[in-house]
């Protein structure tokens, strides 16, 4: 009889053992890709979109705060790294031609930015091109997920 319990304790504790092992693996298969049981690799960083978000960041976030003199002092800037970002080939990966329209607009719209300041245009008027081209950055941003 005693050996009868500890053969059922056993096989109970070996049971318990697999199950939450079992449990184990299939909760880390949940951060898989469903379809393929494997993680999706991120994207290449793009380092024109990295110059130019330092640049749009330095100048929107003091903007938001009512601080317009970065913006003031970086538009030119701005428009040159959206220019180059626009012109620059994406790296493998991205759906480039799906972002090369949306590029083009960022690049109009960040040079309509450096034209505002340049004509000393009044802070309002700079804060709706920015809030635009701060708008446009991550609808591109976004598809380049």
């Amino acid at each position: 009889m005693i050996r009868m319990h500890n053969a059922l304790a056993g096989f109970v504790g070996l049971t318990l053992l697999l199950g939450g092992a079992g449990l184990a693996l299939t909760e880390r298969g949940n951060a898989q890709e469903p379809t393929t049981g494997v993680a999706p690799k991120p994207k290449a960083p793009w380092k024109a979109q990295e110059e130019f978000h330092s640049v749009l960041a330095g100048t929107f976030h003091p903007m938001e705060d009512g601080d317009f003199a970065p913006v003031r002092k970086r538009a030119d800037e701005m428009a040159r790294k959206a220019r180059l970002w626009s012109r620059s080939k994406p790296p493998k990966g991205y759906e480039a031609a799906k972002l090369r329209p949306l590029l083009a607009k960022l690049e109009r719209e960040a040079a309509e930015v450096a034209k505002l300041v340049a004509q000393q245009a009044d802070d309002e008027a700079i804060k709706q091109a920015l809030n635009k081209l701060h708008d446009r950055y991550h609808e591109i941003a976004g598809e380049c997920r």
